[in-house]
């Protein structure tokens, strides 16, 4: 497999390399593209364009908030990203979807104007079931095909109990990206929150250095999920399997490597490099 591409969230929230650094990085590691999310923000365009064409690297998509889809799509569209997806948003019925799947639509004519898709990538709680449908299906049925396609995020779809291959045939054509995310167990869908009290991310103390001081419990809690995101190939997600039928139902299918933690005692950049390696030779 080639034109493998790294979701820049992957390199951690602790990383200190810029967003120029990263896109170096990512060329190295071997990576073909890479997948923004909002490193970008507040470095000139040029600059961005410049780390690009050194590393060897293309700009095939992002992950923008509904609140940053007006600011950040042109930008975007002079880096020559084609899909655009939001990374996540609150919903917990069929109604609350139908009100996510408008605002993909509205955003996905304002995108048309530069030559963009505009998705929604998952995690576990689009899984939940209203009137005995998945809540990602309520958003994908209810959204105009030609400006809105979709990001299936296969190791939260696995960790959710379902079968990646079989939804993306049963969702045929409307698939633009897959995210390489391996999975190791099956925990269920989390609880899915309402548009109209969405979660707020914690606030936690800082310690002298401005760092976030992490309860006990959240500790724990992260490192019971950490567990999960284990090295690409040893997982329960059958790679191939999602390749052969990504590809069959639409061309151009972007592939993008996401990480959510370390595993062993490996640091973040050798368990990605390791990521594309085993891809690239298995897959």
């Amino acid at each position: 497999m080639e034109n493998i591409n790294l979701q820049m969230y992957s390199f951690g929230h602790d990383c200190p390399l810029s967003a120029v650094e990263k896109i170096k990085k990512a060329g190295e590691m071997g990576y073909a593209g890479v997948e923004f999310a909002r490193e970008y923000d507040g470095v000139p365009v040029e600059e961005i364009k410049k780390a690009l064409e050194e590393a060897g690297v293309k700009a095939v998509s992002a992950h923008v908030g509904f609140d940053k889809m007006a600011e950040d799509l042109p930008y975007l569209a002079q880096l020559g990203v084609k899909f655009v997806a939001c990374p996540m948003t609150s919903f917990c019925d069929a109604e609350e979807a139908k009100e996510v799947a408008q605002e993909l639509n509205k955003w996905g004519a304002e995108a048309k104007k530069y030559g963009i898709i505009i998705g929604y990538h998952n995690h576990t709680q689009e899984f939940n079931k209203d009137q005995d449908k998945y809540l990602y299906d309520w958003v994908i049925e209810n959204t105009d095909p030609e400006t809105v396609a979709f990001e299936i995020d296969c190791g939260w779809a696995s960790a959710a109990g379902i079968d990646p291959v079989e939804y993306i045939k049963a969702h045929a054509g409307r698939i633009a990206a897959i995210h390489m995310k391996e999975n190791g167990a099956v925990i269920g869908p989390d609880p899915a929150p309402s548009r109209k009290n969405p979660p707020e991310w914690p606030k936690f103390e800082l310690d002298e250095n401005g760092k976030p001081i992490f309860p006990p419990e959240f500790i724990e809690k992260m490192k019971e999920r950490d567990k999960l995101n284990v090295p690409t190939g040893s997982g329960i997600v059958d790679w191939k399997a999602i390749k052969a039928a990504a590809d069959a139902q639409r061309e151009g299918v972007i592939y993008v490597v996401e990480r959510e933690a370390n595993y062993g005692d490996k640091d973040r950049i050798s368990c990605l490099k390791e990521d594309v390696a085993w891809l690239k030779a298995n897959v």
